[in-house]
């Protein structure tokens, strides 16, 4: 996978195409079309529902894996069920309060949350370390964030995925290789990978199935009721 990536780079440096430059670095306007078809894709759904099968590896080559079911209603509706390595960890917001569960021990907490999903996802991710799986997709200023923060941005073309039709791209920095797939039909992401260019066992690759757009979701899904003889934790900031 490493060499295939450098390759890849290295024969994308020299037969670059239809790419723009800045002072901050370059990028290929057909990779910059596909993520903005993306976006538009998501913030146009009035309901999501998706499928992330997680898998990770840390600086000290300690592996994970992570399988997460979303579901996220207008602005403001969330509800992702979490399971694996680290346990089953359910995660609820109503679009007022944010809960949490933990059922290998039967703990929870629920807090005041802000007013929109994607302030949610920022605010408790910064200040409690809670990642939410596909966040950067939902994000609708992806695609220029990217650009903020990668120093290319290269369009690979189409490459078959597990027999799913896909669009390659990848971005590069001083610290990373981010490559993502995105299906050709639908415009969705159906894999991403990043690895580390510093630490060269961090890692992390995720494969996103099960889309389904403006599916019916009940407002009961959204909210958290503590199970009977369950205790409240206190959630701790990281930060």
């Amino acid at each position: 996978m490493k060499n295939k990536t450098i390759l890849f780079t290295l024969i994308s440096a020299v037969l670059f195409i239809s790419c723009n430059s800045s002072e901050n670095g370059e990028y290929d306007s057909r990779a910059v079309e596909i993520l903005d078809k993306l976006t538009t894709v998501i913030k146009e759904s009035t309901s999501l529902s998706y499928t992330v099968d997680g898998y990770s590896i840390n600086e000290d080559g300690i592996e994970k894996l992570k399988y997460s079911d979303v579901y996220i209603r207008g602005t403001n509706k969330m509800f992702i069920e979490n399971n694996g390595t680290d346990g089953d960890k359910n995660l609820w917001y109503n679009g007022e309060k944010f809960a949490y569960f933990l059922y290998d021990k039967d703990e929870y907490d629920i807090i005041d949350a802000p007013d929109n999903t994607q302030k949610l996802i920022d605010s408790i991710h910064s200040k409690f370390g809670i990642i939410f799986p596909a966040a950067d997709f939902l994000n609708p200023y992806l695609t220029d964030d990217l650009l903020d923060n990668y120093d290319q941005l290269l369009y690979f073309g189409e490459e078959k995925v597990n027999d799913i039709n896909c669009i390659s791209l990848e971005a590069t920095n001083d610290k990373h290789i981010l490559q993502i797939w995105i299906e050709k039909e639908t415009n969705l992401p159906y894999k991403m990978m990043i690895q580390s260019i510093i630490n060269e066992n961090k890692y992390y690759e995720a494969v996103y199935r099960n889309w389904m757009l403006n599916p019916k979701l009940p407002d009961i899904m959204f909210e958290f009721l503590p199970p009977e003889g369950s205790k409240r934790k206190r959630i701790v900031p990281t930060n």
